[in-house]
């Protein structure tokens, strides 16, 4: 992660400075930006008490331990609630991006090239449905799979995802268990 002009880190979206939220994951600090969201695997390891202080100018950006290989997964939601609950719940098989908002996806997934991509459909600006079906149209993230995430329950939902290029639809809420299956399916079919 780079440092800006001032020592603080700064955003490798859209170059704002990053602050640390000591409180943000359940326990656990987090880089975030007010633009491009949270960042989570930039920061601070686990840490359960209270105060957790933010990391000393200067010194480089601790990253939590990886597995042999956990899938980098974009999870776009516009609710702060929901992506902080899957992102903590995704926590152990994946690596987790965020994303608040469709226009966002689109920049993290063009720069970041993550292996699948949760994408909420009912956001404001741009909804879920379009935000897939541009990924789906850019040559450079066409490939990356797209499980779709809503309390839609309408019968034109799987149509709909069909249509715009989703590789699966879940409900809300949906069990950890059920979103990292889908998540290490598509994932398996797309190195295939």
């Amino acid at each position: 992660m780079d440092r800006g002009s001032n020592g603080s880190y700064e955003c490798p979206y859209c170059g704002r400075p990053l602050h640390w939220a000591a409180q943000r994951w359940f326990g656990r600090g987090t880089y975030e930006c007010d633009v491009c969201g949270d960042f989570p695997d930039l920061t601070m390891p686990l840490d359960r008490s209270r105060d957790a202080p933010m990391p000393p100018v200067g010194a480089p950006a601790p990253r939590p331990g990886r597995r042999l290989y956990r899938p980098q997964v974009l999870l776009v939601d516009d609710s702060p609630e929901y992506r902080d609950l899957y992102a903590v719940l995704l926590e152990e098989t994946a690596s987790v991006i965020t994303a608040s908002r469709g226009e966002d996806a689109l920049t993290i997934a063009t720069t970041r090239q993550p292996d699948a991509i949760v994408l909420d459909v009912m956001m404001p600006g741009m909804d879920g449905w379009q935000t897939c079906e541009r990924l789906k149209a850019n040559p450079a993230t066409q490939s990356i799979p797209v499980i779709m995430l809503t309390s839609l329950d309408g019968l034109d939902v799987p149509e709909t995802a069909a249509r715009v290029g989703a590789a699966y639809v879940l409900i809300k809420p949906c069990s950890v268990e059920r979103l990292a299956l889908a998540i290490k399916s598509v994932v398996h079919e797309a190195r295939r």
